[in-house]
């Protein structure tokens, strides 16, 4: 029998591609000193190029004189050049990347072949599959937690909570996750047969899959619709429609709108969202240039929005960007309709150009910052919200697993004692704390836990305790969502008028 492996969510602050390609950049010390006696040097060069025209003060040649002096004994008698290929390259290409970082703005980047390839993927939003989403509860039954819109599945007819029974034959109790992700994903246009129970029966469904786009997730409950937009692709504004089309056609008038750990995307896709709730002439956001010249973004579409009386939006920390336009434009033009609920958004109010080039780097590049419709500024603010809801501390914590084996005994200080600890609490066990020192009470509650799982019982920290943590974390969050997720039973209870 395959090791069972739990589809784990994600339990860690949402980083962008461009802050990870920020950090990476910071981390790159080994040319720190050529990088900024480059800066100016790289940054004439281009200005000379793009107008044509000479530095003219003699302040400024001097200047140019000695960076250039530095760029060549660097790149010709710098003793530790000799260990690095192709050094002129890698001096002009620090240089850039030093030039795009700056400390007053983490979204403006230089992007490596690597980063930019992520960024263009996390703004597509796609996948090959069938877009189900599952998880393995405590039984070793696979349960069907979300599926895509318009996704093969949507179409085969499968629904949240259908177990899953065999997939082309092979029984999934003798499968792991992985296993299973990949019979799904595996030849797309090739029909795959999955076996689902449901209310006791068994199911047989023909499943083919295709692109599908990860950003919506919708479900009709009595007496309202709700639906998870995680990101703005470029599929997002069709699969909506078709989500609120389903949901109004449901008789429902109510909205649960979801749109919490949602880091932005094409603010394009925010307009387009923005119609179906807003009618045309509304402004959506307003911008403002580096020479101050304000501009609004309106919605010039004719279009129907549709009817819902009550609206709450969920919202967290994470909650950026384009999220953020979406939400202070809901909020500031549907007025009492609207309610938000959870925590204060992150605060990211500008907007970036990505500049591509032949070798496939690319700068992105802050061009302006946003405001609300009514001019309310939220870069570096973000968005209260009316009801303030927060989830328990495991929901924003990642468990750390090493490539190397790890051992971390009680009165240790360690990363990894801080997410060991938060679980366990969130498990019910007694640590008594939630930060990097590994207490002797918090080693006694996760002797207790080892008892509990069948593990050895030494109370240190190993990558096989760390991996069973996080596996019973998400197990005991996806069997009891209902009570845990607090946010979501506020925005229910506001629903029902409890």
């Amino acid at each position: 029998m395959a090791e069972k492996r739990t589809v784990i969510y994600k339990l860690e602050r949402h980083k962008w591609p461009d802050e990870i390609a920020a950090e990476k950049q910071k981390r790159r010390k080994k040319l720190a000193i050529v990088c900024s006696c480059l800066l100016f040097f790289v940054a004439g060069f281009f200005v000379a190029r793009s107008t044509g025209t000479t530095m003219a003060s003699s302040e400024t040649s001097m200047q140019m004189e000695k960076l250039e002096t530095v760029y060549s004994l660097m790149n010709e008698q710098w003793y530790f050049g000799k260990d690095i290929d192709d050094l002129s390259t890698q001096l002009l290409e620090a240089a850039i990347a030093a030039m795009a970082q700056s400390d007053v703005d983490a979204h403006t980047s230089y992007m490596s072949l690597e980063d930019a390839q992520s960024f263009s993927t996390s703004l597509e939003g796609t996948f090959i599959g069938v877009g189900l989403q599952f998880y393995q509860n405590s039984e070793g039954t696979y349960i069907v937690a979300d599926i895509f819109e318009n996704s093969p599945a949507q179409e085969a007819g499968i629904q949240r909570g259908d177990r899953l029974v065999s997939v082309n034959g092979t029984a999934c109790a003798d499968l792991s996750s992985d296993e299973i992700k990949s019979l799904l994903t595996k030849e797309e246009g090739k029909a795959v047969t999955l076996v689902v129970e449901r209310d006791g029966q068994d199911l047989s469904l023909q499943v083919t899959p295709s692109v599908v786009d990860s950003s919506v997730i919708a479900y009709v409950e009595d007496g309202y619709g709700y639906v998870r937009l995680s990101s703005f692709s470029e599929n997002s504004a069709a699969d909506m429609e078709s989500a609120l089309k389903r949901i109004s056609d449901a008789g429902e008038n109510k909205l649960i709108f979801d749109l919490r750990d949602n880091g932005g995307g094409y603010l394009s896709a925010a307009l387009d969202i923005a119609k179906y709730f807003l009618p045309k002439g509304t402004v959506v956001f307003q911008s403002e240039d580096r020479n101050g010249n304000r501009s609004e973004y309106v919605l010039e579409e004719d279009y129907e929005p549709f009817a819902f009386d009550q609206i709450v939006i969920l919202m967290n920390e994470n909650t950026a960007s384009a999220s953020e336009a979406l939400i202070s434009a809901l909020d500031d033009n549907l007025g009492d309709r609207v309610v938000l609920v959870g925590n204060t958004t992150y605060g990211k109010g500008t907007m970036q150009t990505s500049v591509p080039f032949s070798d496939g780097t690319s700068l992105k590049y802050t061009t302006a910052q946003w405001f609300s419709s009514k001019g309310t500024v939220i870069n570096g603010v973000g968005i209260t919200p009316d009801v303030e809801v927060s989830l328990d501390e495991a929901q924003s914590t990642s468990m750390m697993i090493y490539k190397d084996d790890i051992r971390v005994e009680e009165d240790t200080v360690a990363d990894i004692a801080r997410p060991v600890q938060i679980y366990l609490r969130f498990l019910g066990y007694d640590a008594d704390r939630s930060d990097a020192y590994f207490s002797a009470r918090s080693a006694a509650a996760l002797r207790q836990f080892e008892s509990d799982h069948g593990l050895t019982v030494d109370g240190v920290i190993d990558n096989e305790t760390a991996q069973a943590l996080a596996d019973a974390a998400a197990i005991y969050w996806n069997e009891n969502k209902e009570q845990l997720d607090t946010q979501m039973r506020e925005a229910v209870d506001i629903i029902y008028g409890r």
